[in-house]
């Protein structure tokens, strides 16, 4: 399913675990409470999708699209975000628990009561970030 153009597409609580989806158009696709665990989403477009409470946990969205998207409780355990484009995205209740963020675009996010133990944010853009009740603690960034 590389490539494939999904966009708009009603995919609730679909399970695509482990697909190949790298390059995906899912543009303002619905992939609310999906299982995308492990799945491959690199480079695929998601602007405006709502992916609230979907799984993509280990699965590797390195350069992927989100601006805009809908993510509250989305769980991101391990994944691979590097380089991925969160801008102005909702990510309330995201569990980012030992994901790789470097230089992930975070701008403008809303990280509240978000996870982020464990997780990378080297070289990742946090301006504008409103970050509330959040676990920063152990995060790993740059030195």
């Amino acid at each position: 399913m590389s490539e494939a153009n999904l966009g708009a597409a009603d995919l609730r609580r679909v399970n695509l675990a482990q697909t190949d989806l790298h390059l995906a158009n899912l543009n303002g696709a619905d992939l609310s409470l999906a299982n995308l665990r492990g799945a491959d989403l690199s480079l695929a477009d998601f602007r405006g999708a709502n992916l609230n409470g979907a799984d993509l946990s280990l699965a590797n969205l390195e350069g992927a699209d989100l601006r805009g998207a809908k993510c509250t409780g989305v769980q991101l355990l391990g994944a691979d975000l590097s380089r991925v484009n969160f801008h102005d995205t909702d990510l309330r209740r995201a569990n980012f628990a030992n994901a790789n963020l470097c230089g992930a675009d975070l701008s403008g996010t809303r990280l509240i009561r978000a996870n982020l133990l464990g997780a990378d944010l080297g070289g990742a853009d946090l301006t504008g970030v409103e970050m509330v009740e959040s676990s920063p603690a152990a995060m790993r960034t740059a030195a």
